[in-house]
């Protein structure tokens, strides 16, 4: 508790004030004795020669000296008041200073001990109590706190509060340019007032503002500065002194250190929750190559074992199996050997994709062939599984440059997807159509559908494929993510439209080139046939 000099000061005014009491009494004594004690005596030596004349010259003498104690007493009086004003003033600006010094000692102290304790507190709040604490010590409006972002190279506003803080809120400033950036430049605090001390600090102040006083000090921990604080005080008739100044720049110092340890902590808090996503997202990698391993064994397992059954009933049975047989384990031998090329074609590609050494081989091809093409090749499982599948195609399309083969990929996997997730019986249609300046393949099945959650996510790598799945239904998970990446290859793009228990339709847009935004013809009803 500091003690305030006022009622010492009170005592030295009514001291001052007897004391003066006294000198006047003193001065008007002799002021009624001089001329009581001396003016007689010159009445009696010169009575005779000057009659009247000497006792209307004392009277006169005696007021005029009465009007100069008169005078010389109220010209004290008066610069009695004048000292007593700049005394108040004075101890008013000390009881200031040291309320002022007592705050930001208690805001210092309240860091140092939260640093002390091992309290995080995160740097926004420091910098919000910094600013709010230096407005209501300083008596000031409006206080921005600017840190210095190392990857931008600018200082940047990460707190403002007070009047008009909206013009600090989010600003920036290159290191060197404007009056924050050259404080932070040359770490010196400045002291400005209505007039700039310099033409280079005068094409920054913003008239605007009505800032009638500021002081900007740098943050620095040794000879490294963290950022700028500002202060202003803002249609102010007091201005800041230089007191203020070396007042707020001993905080600075002490804060400058809180400041630091709040961005390393805030550092080492971003670099720990980041390294907790990258853990996870390993952990989500690991698990998703447990199920895919297991899934691909099983799915280069099966036709691998097929071929060699086969083979080895052809080895053994070669002279008893007529012909048909031999047609027939032939057939199915030369199906399983292109479903297992399938597969490592699909895990090759998928490699490539992520390496990004996919290479498209472009040419001008029909669309509706790559189409006929791919209903052709998902027959044979169609037939399998009792689905029947349908074209409609648009006969007016013109030919794009694509990749014939990667795009006869993308539309068998979304064959063999909507075969494998259709009842026994339903039908399996694939189409074509213009659509503004895009040619759009769609794939309509009578499955299960997807659920709304799941269609942001069926895409990505193995989005489908690590779900529960039954002996139909299974595959590695990556038929729809290639036909997502093939699709973008081309400066396509992938989408579904599904209501869960009504079949779903996939379909993929294909831009048109730009002297190809129409169809080569009106576009026709489009036909429908049976494959």
């Amino acid at each position: 508790m500091i003690a305030t000099p006022e009622p010492n000061l009170e005592r030295l005014n009514r001291r001052t004030w007897a004391l003066w009491a006294m000198a006047f009494s003193v001065i008007v004594a002799l002021t009624i004795a001089v001329p009581i004690l001396y003016l007689p005596g010159l009445q009696m030596l010169r009575a005779e020669d000057e009659g009247e004349l000497w006792i209307r010259n004392g009277s006169t003498v005696s007021w005029g000296l009465a009007g100069l104690v008169i005078i010389f007493c109220g010209y004290v009086i008066f610069k009695q008041r004048e000292l007593n004003r700049v005394r108040k003033a004075l101890v008013a600006d000390e009881l200031e200073l040291q309320d002022s010094r007592t705050r930001l000692s208690e805001i210092s102290a309240l860091f140092q001990l939260s640093t002390t304790l091992n309290l995080q507190l995160h740097l926004d709040s420091i910098l919000e109590i910094i600013v709010r604490r230096v407005i209501a010590t300083l008596k000031a409006q409006q206080a921005s706190i600017m840190i210095y972002n190392h990857e931008s190279g600018q200082l940047e506003t990460r707190a403002s509060y007070g009047l008009e803080s909206e013009f600090a809120r989010n600003a920036k400033a290159p290191m060197g340019h404007g009056i924050a950036g050259w404080v932070a430049q040359r770490q010196r605090s400045v002291l400005l007032g209505l007039q700039a001390p310099n033409p280079e600090m005068g094409r920054h102040y913003k008239h605007n503002r009505r800032i009638t006083s500021a002081l900007s000090l740098p943050l620095c921990v040794g000879d490294r500065c963290l950022g700028v604080l500002n202060v202003n005080r803002i249609n102010n008739p007091e201005s800041f002194r230089e007191h203020h100044r070396d007042m707020l720049r001993l905080f600075s110092e002490h804060v400058g250190a809180v400041i630091d340890r709040a961005e390393v902590m805030e550092r080492l808090s971003a670099h720990a929750q980041a390294l907790e996503s990258s853990n996870l997202k390993l952990a989500e990698l690991n698990r998703m190559k447990d199920v895919f391993l297991s899934t691909a064994s099983h799915e280069l397992k099966t036709p691998l074992t097929s071929v060699i059954a086969y083979s080895e009933l052809l080895d053994e049975h070669s002279v008893t199996l007529s012909s048909q047989q031999r047609a027939e384990f032939l057939a199915r031998l030369q199906a399983e050997a292109n479903r297992l090329l399938g597969l490592i074609e699909d895990i090759l590609d998928l490699s490539r994709l992520e390496t990004g050494k996919l290479t498209l081989r472009r040419q001008s091809v029909s669309v509706n062939a790559i189409v006929h093409a791919a209903l052709e090749t998902t027959q044979p499982l169609a037939s399998k599984h009792g689905v029947a599948l349908r074209e409609r195609l648009d006969d007016g399309l013109a030919n794009l440059e694509v990749d014939e083969v990667k795009m006869r990929q993308v539309v068998v996997n979304l064959l063999t997807n909507a075969v494998k997730f259709s009842p026994e019986g339903q039908t399996v249609t694939v189409g074509t159509r213009f659509d503004d300046g895009f040619i759009v393949i769609e794939v309509e099945d009578h499955g299960p559908g997807v659920k709304p959650e799941d269609s942001a996510h069926i895409f990505e790598l193995f989005g489908q494929g690590l779900r529960e799945q039954d002996g139909r239904t299974s595959g590695l998970g990556m038929g729809l993510h290639l036909v997502k990446r093939i699709a973008e290859l081309h400066g396509g793009h992938v989408g579904v439209n599904s209501t869960p228990g009504a079949g779903s339709t996939f379909w993929v847009r294909l831009p048109l080139p730009a002297a190809a935004t129409e169809p080569d013809a009106p576009a026709a009803e489009p036909e429908t046939r049976a494959a």
